[in-house]
């Protein structure tokens, strides 16, 4: 689907960061989501007509499975997009009211709710040698060379060899070539329906990889487990734009065919969804840990997914900065576990190069490379400083 048509169905919203936040206002960075009682409704984001359908979990296999429900509510099969299998079974495309609401009623059905568009912010303008100064933020980008840094925020938390380790990385796909990126292409996938590349077209994704694994070999930036393997699940294409629909099959992938101990990156949020939360708790429970980017409203997280989620082995993070001071622009909120470095973050980006963002899609990722070095397990070094909701964040350490 064309961004075009996502620009006429919904209002724009961003995901937990953008690397560069050039043009983009605070109040622009992410809307305050419609709260989700136990049946979904409607929101902003929601495209018309069509929906995602999760069945419950039978004796019968999936497929066949669908084939009733399908089958018994007179489904043709050219409207249905895309169906999926693992923790949870479904498909998802375009239904009348009189289906969903027959849908609703069936006993083998769990979920239904509306298809999401999600947007990301403005995409990284990609310059050599280059300085961009907005009122929000400053980004510079630079081609690799020779000098290796440590960021700061990795300083911060630590860092150790990743080698062995994997993460997986729901975003906008990842910059495979990059020197300072150990990438499994053959376990990459593109959620993208007709593309099957996952080369970062936008930044974001490739940033993200960075911070959890970037090379310790005397170029560019080191990652928190460095050299840590990063498996590319890309849900958004070249100009930021994806659909919950993307995100849900890309972690039903990761329940399928990742390992206890294996790590989830997810810098992103949607309107609340009952079906995404349910998900990453079921994820979560088969031993691997997902990390989760807060937001960045400077709001309480509770309305959105996955960052309201609570549950073992969910790890949702806050944005502080340098001196320990929780950052203005981020979420809050009881299921915040810990606050991250995530202001002024320097990391790897798309065509070979670095740069410089802010945001909790940036804070999320040290976290990921903690739980990725020490198998779940976050240490503390105190807590952050300004934390709105009373109750401050610890600050996460290897």
């Amino acid at each position: 689907m064309k961004s075009g048509k996502f620009k006429k169905a919904v209002s724009f919203f961003a995901l937990a960061s953008v690397f560069t936040m050039a043009g983009c206002q605070k109040d622009e960075i992410l809307e305050e989501a419609v709260p989700t009682p136990s049946e979904p409704t409607a929101t902003s984001s929601a495209v018309a007509g069509k929906y995602i359908v999760v069945l419950k979990d039978g004796s019968t296999s999936s497929e066949s499975l669908r084939e009733r429900v399908l089958g018994a509510h007179r489904i043709k099969r050219e409207r249905i997009k895309q169906v999926f299998d693992g923790a949870s079974d479904g498909f998802a495309g375009s239904l009348s009211r009189e289906e969903v609401e027959a849908l609703k009623a069936d006993k083998d059905v769990a979920y239904i709710e509306p298809e999401q568009a999600v947007m990301l912010g403005k995409p990284l303008k990609t310059t050599t040698n280059s300085t961009t100064s907005t009122s929000s933020t400053t980004t510079t980008t630079t081609t690799t060379t020779s000098t290796q840094e440590i960021p700061w925020g990795v300083a911060r938390v630590g860092y150790g060899d990743g080698t062995g380790k994997t993460v997986w990385v729901i975003d906008s796909g990842v910059d495979t070539d990059h020197p300072d990126l150990n990438v499994d292409v053959a376990r990459s996938k593109s959620f993208i329906s007709g593309v099957t590349s996952v080369e970062d077209g936008y930044g974001h994704g490739t940033g993200v990889a960075g911070i959890i694994g970037a090379k310790n070999n005397n170029i560019g930036v080191v990652g928190v487990a460095a050299n840590a393997t990063i498996v590319a699940l890309r849900v958004f294409d070249d100009t930021g734009y994806g659909t919950l629909t993307r995100i849900y099959s890309a972690l039903n992938h990761v329940y399928k065919n990742g390992k206890p101990g294996d790590v989830v990156n997810m810098s992103l949020r949607v309107d609340g969804s009952t079906l995404l939360d349910d998900l990453v708790k079921k994820t979560a429970a088969r031993g691997i840990y997902i990390a989760i980017a807060a937001g960045n409203s400077y709001i309480d997280c509770k309305n959105d997914s996955p960052a309201r989620v609570v549950a073992p082995n969910v790890y949702v993070v806050s944005n502080m900065d340098s001196y320990g001071k929780f950052n203005s622009t981020s979420n809050f909120g009881t299921s915040v576990k810990f606050a991250a470095p995530g202001t002024a973050i320097r990391s790897t980006s798309k065509n070979g190069t670095y740069a410089n963002g802010n945001g909790t899609s940036f804070a999320a990722p040290h976290v990921a490379g903690i739980l990725a070095l020490n198998g779940g397990r976050v240490n503390s070094q105190g807590t952050v400083v300004g934390d709105p909701d009373g109750k401050a964040d610890p600050i996460a350490l290897k």
